[in-house]
């Protein structure tokens, strides 16, 4: 049974169409170039590479051997480092199979949706915890004729078992430390993620943090590697996805997250999330 690709749309594509999930593995700096979402859960596993990653209004500092743990509704990119290859498996989970994987006593969904200001996205392993981490990873290879399918299902509960351990347990010592180096970029960030259900400019925004508009642009590009015009568009999208599985309409979901016009927010949508508001709202 494949379950590990070289290309992450391959990936989420099994995870959707399976309602379980998908696996991508690459050493290449191929990461997505703009903010993006899923309709899956997703688990970045960092081996070497990595430099920044910005999830929802956060911005990590990457290392060797970090795990990151991201649900559905949360924007992210995360940029790479030209001086070493970049090393990572990601793992894409339908919220579906982690339902279905789950107990009464164990609930592989939690670490997803387990959030708040101080709660990290980021753990950070021990030599051990990343060699043992990546055994199982690394078993996602072999090929077996009797009970491949079996023991692949058995490696990804086993990833989301391990992982969702060391996710609470990190986070009783190790909460997000939200003085990221740049106190601009922050304060941009949080400022547009209060504001994006209004017409915000890139002029009221570096107002706002007491600098130039080039100097907003230049953090942006060089911190998260987008734009600001892009991240704004992101930020609209993810609640966009919130209202509709809420049970807001279309047109109400359009004005509350700012978009000028309903036809705007169609192909906005569409562009990023690849099916329209209505479709969405309906499989929801």
């Amino acid at each position: 049974m494949d379950v590990l690709f070289s290309k992450c749309t391959e990936a989420i594509e099994r995870a959707n169409t399976t309602k379980s999930y998908g696996f991508f593995y690459s050493e290449k700096h191929d990461a997505n170039q703009d903010i993006h979402i899923h309709e899956c859960c997703e688990i970045l596993f960092c081996l070497s590479g990595g430099k920044t990653f910005f999830i929802d209004e956060k911005i990590y500092e990457v290392e060797d051997g970090d795990v990151f743990v991201i649900n559905q509704f949360e924007a992210h990119k995360i940029t790479s480092s030209p001086d070493a290859a970049f090393r990572r498996y990601v793992m894409q989970i339908h919220p579906s199979f982690l339902y279905d994987a789950s107990t009464s006593k164990t609930d592989l969904s939690k670490c997803f949706g387990y959030r708040g200001d101080h709660i990290s996205h980021k753990i950070s392993l021990s030599g051990e915890e990343k060699e043992a981490l990546n055994n199982v990873f690394d078993r996602l290879n072999q090929h077996i004729s009797f009970g491949d399918d079996i023991l692949k299902n058995i490696c990804a509960i086993e990833i989301l078992t391990i992982v969702s351990n060391l996710f609470f347990e990190k986070n009783k010592h190790h909460t997000y430390d939200s003085n990221y180096e740049n106190k601009a970029l922050v304060t941009a960030i949080k400022y547009i993620n209060a504001n994006f259900h209004q017409d915000i400019t890139l002029d009221s925004i570096a107002k706002n943090c007491f600098i130039s508009v080039t100097t907003l642009c230049s953090l942006f590009k060089t911190h998260i590697g987008t734009t600001v015009k892009k991240y704004i568009q992101s930020k609209r999208i993810t609640e966009a996805k919130k209202l509709l599985e809420s049970g807001e309409s279309v047109s109400a979901t359009a004005e509350k997250c700012g978009f000028q016009d309903y036809a705007s927010f169609i192909r906005s949508f569409k562009r990023t999330v690849g099916v329209s508001p209505g479709k969405y709202k309906k499989h929801s």
